[in-house]
């Protein structure tokens, strides 16, 4: 029950040969860390560290890096997800030695496209995780809403599906087939750009994709609980003098084409009958 500083050399060693037993013997295709690793009170004056709290932590994350570095190269097929304090433990080193982040533990539609809105910013949006739960709405367009609230990096499912309708399958087989052949590519090797304000569960709020290379794109917009039904968005990094066309994942609007002129400084209108729902519009340079 003792707390490990990780400072301590015989601790770090403790803990890379435990970890290394727990993947040889289980055979793991994937380690996830979801405690908190770095400690910053440590009393010892044996350890590789000043009584100063910084000190501590900061010494403890060196010899966290290490043990990560050593499972890795042993471990060169293994993912690492780190899930440490749902996300909390978030840098640089971090991000340079696992495959991906949880990024929120909170996992309703809103808490997870406002986690993924603020660490997409920093954090390569394939490597933003979001684990998507049940959420209460009762419509096919509620249950699209939640699903792409958790599709737009890394998607990890967080619930028992055998409790969906045949329709919410047949819903869920589709979407993830969307996900795995044309959402994915884009957010492993797109452009990412926010295209609203931080969701608020109340206004709309969007996320584009956009390759330059191969001139196309997606919007996964959302509308909230507003009573607006339309809204348009001001895509960014078109070609101002190329054509696009445009098509709707679920038949929003009818296929159409506008100039890379008109979507950025116009905007892409999106119109949704219902509230807390959604729609994939692509696009492609003509």
């Amino acid at each position: 029950g003792e707390t490990l500083c990780l400072a301590d050399a015989d601790a770090e060693r403790w803990c890379l040969d435990l970890l290394r037993s727990l993947v040889k013997e289980n055979q793991l295709d994937m380690l996830e860390h979801d405690q908190r690793m770095i400690v910053e009170n440590c009393p010892r004056t044996d350890h590789a560290h000043t009584s100063s709290r910084v000190d501590v932590a900061f010494r403890s994350g060196e010899a966290y890096y290490r043990i990560y570095d050593a499972l890795r190269k042993e471990n060169p097929n293994l993912l690492f997800e780190d899930c440490v304090n749902g996300g909390q433990m978030v840098d640089f080193g971090v991000i340079r030695r696992v495959h991906y982040i949880s990024i929120t533990d909170t996992y309703d539609p809103l808490s997870n496209r406002r986690a993924f809105y603020d660490a997409s910013y920093l954090i390569p949006p394939a490597m933003c995780e979001c684990y998507i739960a049940q959420h209460p709405g009762k419509t096919d367009a509620n249950f699209l809403y939640m699903l792409r609230s958790g599709m737009m990096g890394w998607c990890t499912i967080m619930l028992d599906t055998t409790q969906w309708t045949p329709r919410q399958h047949d819903l869920a087989k589709r979407q993830f087939e969307v996900y795995k052949t044309k959402l994915r590519p884009l957010i492993n090797r797109a452009d990412l750009y926010h295209v609203s304000e931080r969701p608020d569960g109340i206004r709309w709020d969007g996320i584009e994709y956009f390759d330059p290379q191969s001139g196309s794109g997606v919007l996964l917009a959302f509308r909230g609980k507003t009573d607006q039904p339309q809204h348009a968005f001001k895509l960014r990094g078109l070609d101002p003098n190329a054509t696009y066309e445009l098509s709707y994942e679920d038949a929003a609007g009818v296929p159409s084409a506008a100039s890379g002129q008109d979507l950025t400084a116009r905007g892409l209108a999106v119109r949704l009958a219902e509230a807390e729902s959604s729609e994939l519009v692509w696009f492609r340079r003509k």
